[in-house]
């Protein structure tokens, strides 16, 4: 009798601590996902011979078809939904500002601007402030 009030606590405190060791501690939340509608959308630019390239996704697109397919996936897209445009390091200025340009007429408020430098791995955010004045003069500042 004994052994048998033995190996059934025995088996009692194993289910218990593999029950414990199974299930988060308490006060633990599951992280949520992001829903697919809140995601941010990257935009590749880089330079070849017949022009400037965009990809999304590994897929390639011309300036035209990169328009009309940002305006397709802002349908999509939640309100908390941006665009992050990164440019490599040999592309002009003038180049920066077509995309931004596209994704804000599709629709998107989030829009931000990366330079990546292919030499050293970095990468840099490009800010379009507001215009500031420029003298040589110090006093006309």
């Amino acid at each position: 009798m004994k052994t048998s009030i033995r190996i059934l606590a025995i088996l009692l405190c194993s289910g218990f601590l593999s029950g414990a060791l199974a299930t988060p501690a308490f006060g633990k939340k599951k992280k949520s996902s992001v829903s697919k509608a809140d995601r941010r959308i990257v935009v590749f630019a880089h330079k070849t011979e017949r022009g400037i390239e965009y990809r999304i996704n590994k897929q390639s697109y011309s300036a035209e078809e990169l328009n009309y397919t940002l305006g397709e996936l802002h349908i999509d897209a939640g309100k908390r939904s941006g665009v992050a445009v990164v440019l490599e390091d040999d592309m002009q200025l003038s180049d920066v500002k077509a995309v931004p340009g596209m994704a804000l007429r599709a629709g998107f408020d989030d829009v931000r601007v990366y330079v990546y430098w292919k030499s050293t791995g970095h990468m840099a955010e490009v800010l379009f402030g507001p215009v500031l004045k420029f003298s040589a003069d110090a006093k006309n500042l």
